[in-house]
């Protein structure tokens, strides 16, 4: 493990001392500091708005706007269990296949979007409080994203992420923190459990006459379920906003990371199923990490014009280092990177001859700039240096939509967005082998909404999507200059209904993508780079069915209630009459996904929730002749409100203590050289923790 694991705790005592001793002070001055106290026995108070941050309320309101597949998932469900990545939060989101490699690494994936990449993510949009949180070139990862910080997760499916400016095959997702006037007070929580797992979570909000001011520490280390696969990290998250009149609000935000995490590779499907703790012996040997430094700085500033209508601008930045040993084909990426942008967005609404219109349109620039070093890997230390690039990345968006009510009842939607994306790798090693490309295109967008009843929505949707390939992509391993790759295109059908009748809800959507030049890749062997194509013609098409049922109330005494929660996922993805796949069906993700909970509450003073998560088998490699088996794992949560100021919980996952794959990378065709792609699920965990409120 990195030397930087040493610095790790101190630095978060400072940090600690310094929030604690200072912060309310610093913003103070003679001022009252106004807080609203929380009740938790019985309804829990709602978090409130602000002209920069909506509440969960106004946020579901405007989200259900979308003429297709949209959720919004609030912290109340995911703070009781022992939350650490997306595949905890988006759980029970319907479309969302979200599944473990390590630490907060998932394979994330809406749609099928960046189904055959074994690491990180592309595909998707990733923002926080709808600032990018991408780098420019359109990749991103997740290590940096503190969940405990959050107050809700929006997420947008396909081309309804047109409201951020985003087209591209999977949509968006968009992390919203908390700040001092949704949660004011005073909240530490304690997590600890599994391989030696242990989590300090502190954060304290406040209300000033004008302003509010957000502050969170989380520390967590954990050795891991697998071996090589310990953790140790500080996340800081702060924002302060700003009433500058009755019509403006401005809200800066700052976070900052230090994170060290080991990484176990990955195995055989005999060594994972068998021996699922082990890791590649490589990770070991060569002591792969990924250790990331990181500072982030952001402004929204929120004017409200009257008659309805808004006005958001800002702009971020975000500085990065990255220490990565990884195999001893690859040897040491060590990067530093500056990414920064600006944006603008009006919305609101507006009368045309007579007809309601209600509008979102808007401009984004990203800008990143990368010092891409790769050094030989002895052991985890820096040898000679193999490559040194200097890689720069802009993208501009410039998008709009807008809802035509031809009656209360009928919209027709109608929206497009203009991208231009620029990306060049300067090889200071071997100049004749830097290069450049650039892209632009047009993507439109049409749609149409139906509210049977104020509860119940019907929609359909035809958009074109579009994505550049990213640094990953282009400069292969052993290339001369840009592997020579066009931008993935498709255009998607979308049906589908959300709405509530009696003790039913429902969130149904059915697609059908076709995809030109699908950026597919494959692993050659273990300890080598993956290989990037496009594939002529694919096709994504699937259901996302989410359904809850209230069951029962009032059933062992006055205000309880039984709920159960059902979320499946239907995924049929195939080449489409390929020279060499014909119509296989596409590696990476099982066609059947299901998630469920069945939830007792007791007048909101405890609960008990068992879940079940269950997959079909998936194909691992383009030729169909490898299949990663299919599992079901049983789980639970239970919580229980000891008084207003403390709450208890437990959360244990794979209570059969079954041994499965959670997920893997994609092959091209299997042999004796290139199987090590697996990696194993997390055997039996069980975690527990206490939440303090003042």
């Amino acid at each position: 493990m990195s030397s930087r694991l040493k610095f790790v705790f101190p630095f978060f005592v400072i940090v600690v001392l310094s929030y604690f001793f200072f912060a309310p002070a610093a913003f103070a001055q003679g001022k009252d500091i106004v807080l609203n106290e929380i009740e938790v026995v019985g309804k829990k108070e709602k978090p409130k708005g602000t002209l920069t941050v909506p509440s969960n309320e106004e946020a579901e309101k405007e989200i259900k706007k979308a003429p297709g597949g949209v959720n919004v998932v609030t912290e109340e469900s995911f703070e009781d269990r022992y939350t650490l990545n997306f595949e905890d939060t988006l759980a029970l989101v319907p479309g969302a296949f979200a599944q473990k490699r390590f630490g907060e690494e998932v394979r994330l994936s809406l749609r099928g979007s960046g189904l055959a990449r074994g690491f990180h993510l592309v595909g998707i949009r990733l923002l926080q409080d709808g600032i990018p949180f991408n780098l420019a070139d359109g990749s991103g990862d997740f290590q940096e994203m503190d969940f405990l910080a959050l107050q809700r997760i929006e997420v947008y499916k396909g081309g309804n992420a047109l409201q951020y400016g985003g087209i591209t095959l999977g949509g968006a997702v968009n992390l919203i923190t908390k700040n001092g006037k949704s949660h004011p007070g005073q909240m530490y929580r304690f997590d600890g459990g599994a391989d030696q797992t242990f989590r300090l979570h502190l954060q304290s909000g406040y209300q000033f006459e004008s302003s509010d001011l957000f502050v969170s520490v989380t520390a967590t280390t954990s050795d891991g379920f697998r071996d090589h696969a310990k953790q140790e990290n500080v996340k800081f998250n702060s924002n302060y906003g700003l009433r500058l009149s009755d019509s403006v609000e401005t809200r800066f935000y700052l976070s900052t990371n230090v994170i060290a995490q080991e990484l176990p590779g990955t195995v055989t499907l005999g060594q994972a199923l068998s021996n699922p703790e082990n890791a590649n012996p490589s990770a070991i040997t060569q002591d792969w990490q990924r250790d990331i430094n990181s500072v982030r700085l952001s402004n929204k500033t929120t004017f409200d014009l009257g008659n309805g209508r808004f006005l958001d601008v800002g702009a971020y930045v975000n500085h990065k280092t990255l220490f990565h040993p990884i195999t001893s084909f690859v040897g040491i990426i060590d990067q530093t990177s500056l990414n920064y942008g600006m944006f603008a967005q009006a919305h609101g609404s507006y009368t045309l001859s007579g007809y309601k219109n209600e509008f979102r349109g808007g401009v984004l620039s990203q800008f990143g700039y990368t010092n891409a070093l790769v050094f030989q890997n002895f052991g985890g230390a820096r040898g000679a240096l193999t490559s040194d690039q200097d890689q720069s990345a802009e993208t501009v968006v410039l998008y709009g939509e807008n809802h035509f009510y031809f009656n209360p009842q009928w919209a027709l939607v109608t929206g497009g967005q203009v991208i231009y994306a620029g990306r060049e790798s300067e090889n200071r090693l071997a100049p004749a082998q830097s290069d450049s490309q650039t892209t632009a295109t047009f993507n439109p967008r049409v749609g149409v909404m139906y509210h049977h009843t104020p509860n119940i929505q019907f929609f359909a949707n035809v958009t074109r999507s579009y994505e550049p390939p990213d640094f990953s992509n282009l400069t292969q391993g052993g290339a001369a200059g840009f592997a020579p790759l066009s931008a993935q295109k498709a255009w998607t059908v979308e049906v589908g209904s959300r709405g509530q009748q009696g003790r039913v809800a429902w969130d149904i959507a059915l697609y059908r993508a076709w995809v030109d030049d699908e950026l597919l890749q494959f692993t050659t062997g273990p300890g080598f780079p993956v290989s990037t194509f496009n594939a002529d013609s694919t096709i994504h098409q699937g259901v996302e069915a989410g359904l809850d049922f209230l069951l029962a109330n009032n059933l062992l005494q006055s205000g309880d209630r039984l709920q159960w929660r059902n979320a499946y996922t239907y995924s049929d993805f195939n080449f489409d009459g390929n020279v060499q796949h014909g119509d296989n069906t596409l590696p990476g993700q099982p066609p059947h996904f299901y998630q469920a909970e069945l939830r007792y509450t007791n007048r909101d003073k405890w609960f008990v929730a068992p879940t079940l998560e269950a997959a079909s088998s998936a194909y691992v490699d383009f030729s169909n002749r490898l299949k990663a088996p299919g599992y079901a794992i049983l789980g639970f949560t239970a919580g229980y409100t000891v008084n207003k100021n403390i709450d208890v919980f437990a959360n244990g996952r794979n209570l059969l203590d079954k041994n499965f794959i959670s997920t893997f990378s994609t092959i091209a065709t299997p042999t004796a050289s290139n199987q090590a792609a697996f990696y194993a699920g997390d055997d039996r965990r069980i975690f527990g923790g206490v939440r303090l409120k003042f």
